[in-house]
């Protein structure tokens, strides 16, 4: 999900400071927007303590698939979105599966990294997205909100990856894997930095929402919930727990449920506007039954993508039988960071997994997202 102004905002020039907006109703934006990340994040620990790691592999399967599956949905399904995006749809995935296949069998390590990252971006994306329906919603900020929005999303976010120690341990062996050597004092200079940037970034949020409150611009105080529900969920996660399963369940629970919540509800004004008939296969989905059609086309794309790719394999093998990520990393005793064990490499690989219709799923959500379009926007008053 991506937007860098939004448009069209439906002002109440009777009203100031704070101004609610729900993306839904209270109780379901309290149960999937600002609940939920502390609901993943319980269930994720529960799985570290009591469940093994192929538990990740699990949620990959029933959760982070399905929410892919909505992508297609919500793209191909509608007749309006195909028509709009039609070579889009069709050169981009081929393009993406061409890199993926060269990717696994010459770089594999630099598509995981590649992946990997971009799945990050994708996740800010789709934060920063929400932020923008709420104020499209509750007819709140000004055209320059979503650009601090969307600093914001990037500096905590990248915060966090500097500076959480679950975080840290991966992109400095990284950096010596490619044969870049930094020190304790280098890291520290980092991370200090980091932090500094994101005083002052929080700062001057602070003063543009205390700016649009005087104005009588407004602010909706649910999309600051939503915000801390979200980062409070990475910052705990990557903070209080050594475990990258932790944190890979939790975020990939809220992240996959969030947004086929938000294709649900699409599809469902969609359908409500324009009637089921005429407007694609994704409108059956949303009329009268639509929410167990949809469920149910979900868990059988699930399925069959677990059969397709050939799973369960034992966990050593763990790469859809096209690469076996095994690699033992030596320890930096300089840095404090320990000898990084296979079982580690195997975290590390399930939580990233290299996958062409992941790499889809980003970048179709790139384009099919934006909220400023007024087209979106119809299918979210």
């Amino acid at each position: 999900m991506t937007d860098m102004s939004l448009t069209g905002n439906v002002r109440d020039g009777g009203r100031s400071g704070w101004r609610p907006g729900w993306i839904q109703t209270p109780r379901q934006d309290l149960a999937w927007f600002v609940f939920l990340p502390a609901v993943a994040a319980l269930v994720a620990i529960g799985c570290h303590h009591w469940l093994p790691y192929v538990a990740l592999a699990s949620v990959n399967l029933w959760v982070t698939i399905p929410h892919h599956c909505a992508t297609w949905v919500r793209t191909f399904g509608l007749e309006e979105d195909w028509d709009r995006w039609r070579g889009r749809l069709l050169v981009g995935p081929v393009l993406i599966v061409v890199l993926a296949f060269l990717g696994h069998r010459w770089a594999p390590t630099t598509l995981l990294l590649l992946v990997t990252m971009w799945d990050h971006q994708h996740s800010i994306m789709q934060q920063h997205g929400f932020t923008r329906i709420y104020d499209f919603k509750a007819g709140t900020g000004t055209p320059w909100t979503g650009r601090f929005d969307m600093a914001i999303n990037w500096v905590l976010y990248g915060n966090m990856f500097l500076t959480a120690p679950l975080f840290v341990q991966y992109w400095v062996r990284e950096l010596f894997t490619w044969r870049i050597a930094i020190g304790v004092e280098t890291v520290q200079a980092i991370q200090g930095a980091s932090w500094s940037l994101t005083a002052l970034a929080l700062t001057g949020y602070g003063f543009h929402l205390a700016g649009c409150w005087r104005r009588g611009d407004g602010v909706n105080p649910v999309k600051l919930l939503f915000l801390l529900a979200s980062y409070g969920l990475w910052y705990g996660t990557a903070w209080h727990t050594d475990s990258i399963l932790v944190f890979g369940i939790s975020h990939r629970l809220m992240h996959g449920l969030q947004y086929m919540v938000i294709v649900r509800i699409y599809l469902t004004k969609k359908a409500r506007d324009r009637g089921v008939s005429g407007g694609g296969v994704g409108l059956s989905l949303a009329g009268r039954g639509g929410l167990l059609r949809f469920v149910g086309v979900s868990l059988l794309y699930a399925l069959v993508f677990q059969l397709v790719v050939g799973q369960p394999q034992p966990l050593e093998t763990f790469g859809f039988g096209v690469v076996g990520f095994d690699l033992v990393y030596d320890a930096i005793p300089e840095l404090g960071v320990g000898q990084f064990s296979q079982q580690q490499a195997y975290e590390l690989f399930a939580t990233a997994m290299v996958d062409a219709v992941a790499m889809v799923h980003y970048y179709f959500d790139s384009f099919i997202w934006k909220v400023s379009d007024h087209r979106v926007q119809e299918g979210l008053k």
